[in-house]
């Protein structure tokens, strides 16, 4: 993750002479991020590529609870540790004993605990480890968790006034802009002067700086709302870099915090891409892995046979989705 102040956050399968220069650049940009080790870890997260982590193996199908003596004992602790602590839990999808509907649960207990945390939680590496593996969570409330506590790790209040001295310092710091674009992205999910960031990022997304699209990229895909999905297709379409092609089509699959039925209304377009004969063979197969992930089809490399399904089955599947958990979207854990 990129940090302009503290430490520094891609579709899949990335090359390894362009994943270490990008990661290079990071390292250059973000220098408590190289001394933890973090910069490295974070990008190979990102990229999809697995990565041990300091957290418990998730729960793949039984759910775990905290008991009320775990609870007592993490309330004992420091803020540090109560938030790793939760932050762990809520990856493992654990609940609290008397958990009904997630009321309970872990996610539950660190909004609860968020007020007291405020000004006390550090940027570790042990942090982004958890911060990454979270955002890439199945549940969206997970995801949305380590939003929370990265404003609260990054001293950013959630409030106009943040969002535009950040804005202020990357207009006059153009270096600062791939932090910038994360950390509006996550005051704009949460909220805050949400359609002015998006308008920013959007404009960022048309930046001569590669690293600076590439993280307007994230910025949007952390927002979460319906105006980012036709940003994420033309992007796909248009820009000249593949690792910002491939953060949008990721960003439209899997990552960042649109909803299932969001990422369906990418689908025609994606359709109509995978038609475009001027399309590269690269961006076509991202095109076609985004469909699969987005829809859970496994139908051919064809158009015919991906419109031919949406046209009977698309409606379908998009009430499906409606109906199920919202929160429940496609997920590392």
């Amino acid at each position: 993750m990129p940090d302009a102040s503290n430490s520094g956050p891609q579709f899949e399968r990335s090359s390894l002479p362009k994943l270490a220069a990008l990661v290079l650049v990071l390292i250059g940009m973000f220098a408590i991020a190289t001394k933890s080790g973090a910069a490295e870890r974070v990008w190979q997260v990102l990229t999809g590529n697995k990565v041990a982590v300091d957290t418990p193996a998730p729960v793949p199908v039984s759910k775990p609870v905290i008991s009320e003596h775990e609870r007592e004992w993490i309330n004992e602790q420091n803020p540090q540790t109560q938030m790793e602590e939760l932050m762990r839990a809520a990856i493992n999808h654990e609940e609290g004993a008397t958990a009904i509907n997630h009321e309970e649960g872990a996610t539950a207990i660190i909004v609860e605990k968020l007020p007291s945390w405020r000004g006390r939680l550090r940027n570790t590496k042990t942090w982004t480890d958890l911060m990454m593996t979270a955002l890439y969570s199945n549940d969206l409330r997970v995801r949305a968790a380590a939003i929370e506590i990265n404003l609260e790790v990054q001293q950013l209040p959630k409030t106009p006034m943040a969002v535009e001295g950040i804005i202020n310092n990357a207009q006059d710091n153009p270096e600062q802009r791939p932090w910038a674009a994360w950390m509006l992205g996550m005051l704009a999910n949460r909220g805050v002067e949400t359609d002015k960031v998006v308008a920013l990022l959007e404009e960022w997304t048309h930046d001569s700086n590669e690293q600076t699209r590439i993280w307007a990229v994230e910025g949007l895909a952390n927002v979460g709302t319906d105006s980012t999905v036709n940003d994420f297709v033309s992007i796909l379409k248009n820009d000249d870099s593949m690792t910002v092609r491939e953060r949008a089509g990721c960003s439209l699959a899997k990552s960042g915090m649109l909803t299932r039925v969001q990422r369906m209304q990418a689908v025609p377009g994606l359709i109509d891409l995978a038609d475009d004969g001027g399309l590269n063979e690269q961006t076509r197969n991202w095109v076609y892995q985004a469909l699969r992930e987005i829809t859970e089809q496994n139908l051919p490399n064809e158009p015919g046979a991906w419109r031919d399904w949406y046209l009977n089955h698309g409606q379908q599947t998009i009430q499906k989705f409606a109906a199920a958990d919202s929160s429940q979207v496609l997920g590392n854990s």
